[in-house]
């Protein structure tokens, strides 16, 4: 049961990420927070000054592949992160026992 307790909270974390990071109109309403650049400011920038450089950037749509990739790298990463979190809380959960395992005149365990 405890496994699908964080099989379940792990979907709805990954659901949420994703709904959080879909493109839409930004909570400010500016170019870079969802919408797209007024239509004059499409062409090329100006030459740089001296010492810099214009990397142009397109948008491009990605494959289906790349999106399948995506989303098992996300998976993979929920569980990874969620394999730390429970070993982390358990390793935790052990120190806070062994630290006060003599309170209360119980036998100390070793560190």
């Amino acid at each position: 049961m405890g496994y699908l307790i964080v099989f379940v909270v792990a979907v709805a974390v990954g659901v949420a990420v994703f709904f959080a990071t879909l493109r839409g109109v930004g909570p400010m309403g500016i170019a870079g927070f969802g919408e797209r650049a007024p239509a004059a400011s499409v062409g090329p920038p100006p030459d740089p000054g001296p010492g810099m450089s214009y990397v142009p950037v397109q948008e491009s749509r990605h494959d289906w592949q790349a999106r399948l990739t995506g989303v098992l790298g996300l998976l993979v990463a929920v569980a990874v992160a969620g394999i730390a979190l429970a070993i982390s809380i358990y390793a935790l959960g052990v120190l806070i026992g062994k630290v006060f395992g003599g309170v209360g005149g119980a036998d100390p365990q070793p560190l």
